[in-house]
């Protein structure tokens, strides 16, 4: 059949159900990642720099599992069974998070990451197995899956992100895993459309049995599970983590260059090309990535997100990207054939170059909406204009770059190819949680120091006082777990002793002084004090009641809620503020650290737009050589 005649065909049926399956698996990734950091900041209380690595963690090993996950599906498990396997562990991890505690959050990510390592890159390479080599239609059909993506993103970015931040994290991270499960049936009822692509049923390898009735199936399941602990260590200890993910960068690139060398000079180049790429795809993932983390938080603090009298939560202005990507998406995809047909498609490295030059200019726009700003908030069209650029280049390389990775690969290594291109998104979302450190302006002081770390939780401190058992130990409230660290209890503490001052216009020099800050807990008897806690718990309580009662009459109250006080608490201290009550001084000193971070963000953000402007550059002038070493795959 010519190439024409396979255009006309239209696509394979099984494009259509992995589309789902991927929207759904999306859905509940997206889901997550889109309140993750909100959640961390807010509810968890954690400082900007450290919200923002572990997000850079879990996000690196999401990408980084599927190193394996491919694997192991193309030696011993198939692609079938590594997706259903993948689709429970990250419904089982969406459901651990919902434990509300740092503790439940590690294990639910560790059970994702590895859920996702078996899932993305095993339904991704079926789709590229469903067209024979050369099909004109291939980059088309990735471009479909990859709406498919954005709609599941499209779909949590503003149903999840709403449901999560309107009424709880606990709801938007349970609908997620919801989503999940939907995905899961839609992949296994569906399994017959796609029957066709090579790979699917349990490898013979796989079938092998090592002990009486245990198989290699069998066992590589029983690994994944325990490497959930593994994860979680990983993501608590992330400093750890840049020199695991240099290692598999560079194990995943001789193991790529040396099977293409074994194949011949033509194979041995696309692999030296293929690496390349994933270099270039390390640099645009990095500062694309800001969109979950200083980004978001961006939007939370510095962004007016009014409209029309209602005002978008911050994580909902994630929204922006995969919305453009459902506009332009089929767009894109037609222009990609009428220019193939016109022989003026641009050259795979040129897309890569236009990519990252729209993702640099994306972030400039950031200096414009500066020259708008009112009262420290750029306009919302500040963040609708950055990702709308950010989004066009996303579409010129990175539906490109899966169907460039099913091209360049011999087809006995696609699923480790294929492993390789999403360690670049691994290596990419860990650097991005460390360049957003560099706009972490704010956060939750560290506190004074104490007698004990200010990370010893409850049920550590009740082993070294005789009189409290912790199992009859009672939450500070109903919403919150029994098993609170000293750290977060302060928070708490400073937080209601700022309310209470605040209501009774106290001077701000005598609540600064009088702060309990000022005077920590020498013991662990002298924080688990039964009376002070009890009561702590009920002026919290009280103080939550009457503002959602506020808000329930005036939805535009000035509430200064828990985690708007842990923002801009920092430096309060060093005020001088004589003379001044304390809600003229906070007012004062919010206005202040408003002016300091948006400066900070905006040159930041335009710093990051010139480098990568200038990559963009040298990319272009490389342009040739590059295309020499792919050997005609366009």
């Amino acid at each position: 059949m010519s190439n024409a005649d396979l255009a006309k065909q239209g696509h394979p049926r099984g494009l259509y159900i992995l589309f789902f399956s991927e929207m759904w698996e999306r859905f509940c990734y997206y889901g997550m990642r889109t309140l993750l950091t909100l959640y961390l900041v807010k509810a968890l209380f954690k400082g900007d720099a450290d919200a923002a690595l572990i997000y850079g963690a879990y996000t690196g090993l999401v990408y980084a599992a599927p190193v394996l996950g491919g694997r192991m599906a193309d030696q011993f498990l198939g692609y079938r069974f590594a997706i259903i396997l993948g689709a429970i562990l990250m419904s089982i991890g969406e459901f651990l998070i919902l434990g509300g505690t740092e503790s439940w959050l590690f294990l639910g990510m560790g059970a994702i990451i590895i859920g996702n390592g078996y899932f993305k890159a095993n339904i991704s390479t079926i789709v590229g197995k469903l067209y024979k080599e050369n099909d004109p239609r291939r980059d088309s059909g990735f471009t479909i899956f990859y709406i498919g993506i954005n709609v599941g993103a499209l779909l949590a970015t503003s149903v999840v992100a709403y449901v999560g931040e309107t009424y709880g994290f606990k709801y938007g991270f349970g609908l997620a895993g919801i989503g999940m499960l939907l995905g899961m049936l839609i992949f296994w009822f569906g399994r017959d459309r796609y029957a066709e692509a090579e790979g699917l049923d349990i490898t013979p390898a796989g079938k092998k049995k090592i002990v009486g009735p245990i198989n290699y199936v069998f066992l590589i399941t029983l690994i994944s599970i325990a490497l959930v602990p593994v994860c979680y260590v990983l993501i608590s200890k992330n400093e750890i983590l840049q020199y695991l993910l240099l290692g598999l960068f560079v194990l995943v690139s001789y193991n790529l260059i040396s099977s293409g060398a074994k194949e011949g000079k033509v194979w041995r180049d696309r692999m030296i090309a293929l690496v390349i790429f994933i270099l270039i795809n390390i640099v645009f993932w990095a500062f694309f990535e800001q969109a979950g983390t200083s980004l978001t938080l961006f939007a939370d603090r510095n962004v007016d997100r009014e409209i029309f009298g209602w005002v978008m939560p911050a994580s909902m202005t994630q929204f922006f990207n995969p919305f453009f990507i459902v506009v332009f998406g089929s767009i894109f995809s037609v222009m990609w054939v009428k220019l193939s047909e016109m022989g003026k498609n641009p050259s795979i490295p040129m897309k890569f170059a236009f990519g990252i030059l729209q993702l640099g200019l994306g972030f400039l726009v950031t200096l414009l909406g500066l020259t708008f700003a009112d009262g420290f908030q750029v306009p919302l069209l500040t963040l609708v204009f950055l990702y709308l650029l950010h989004t066009t280049g996303e579409l010129f390389l990175s539906p490109i770059g899966l169907s460039m990775v099913t091209k360049l690969a011999p087809s006995k290594i696609s699923g480790t190819a294929m492993g390789g291109w999403f360690l670049s998104f691994a290596i990419g979302n860990f650097l991005g949680g460390q360049i957003a450190t560099l706009t972490g302006t704010h956060g939750s002081e560290e506190g004074p120091q104490l007698e004990f770390p200010m990370t010893t939780t409850v049920m550590q401190a009740s082993d070294d006082v005789a009189s409290i058992n912790f199992t009859d130990w009672k939450s500070l409230t109903e919403e919150m777990p029994v098993n609170i660290t000293v750290g977060k209890y302060m928070d708490i503490q400073d937080w209601v002793e700022f309310r209470l001052a605040f209501a009774g216009d106290m001077n701000f020099v005598d609540w600064k002084t009088q702060r309990s800050l000022n005077s920590p807990f020498t013991s662990a008897q002298d924080w688990l004090n039964k009376e002070q806690w009890n009561k702590l718990g009920s002026t919290y309580d009280s103080i939550l009641k009457a503002d959602k009662e506020l808000l329930e009459q005036d939805p535009k109250a000035n509430v200064i809620n828990i985690e708007t006080w842990l923002y801009f608490r920092e430096a309060i201290e060093e005020m001088e503020g004589a003379g001044l009550s304390l809600p003229d001084a906070y007012k004062q000193h919010k206005m202040e650290r408003m002016e300091i971070g948006l400066n900070k963000y905006t040159d930041v953000f335009s710093n990051i737009g010139f480098i990568l402007i200038g990559f963009s550059v040298v990319i272009m002038i490389f342009n040739k050589p590059l295309k020499k070493l792919m050997h005609g795959v366009e």
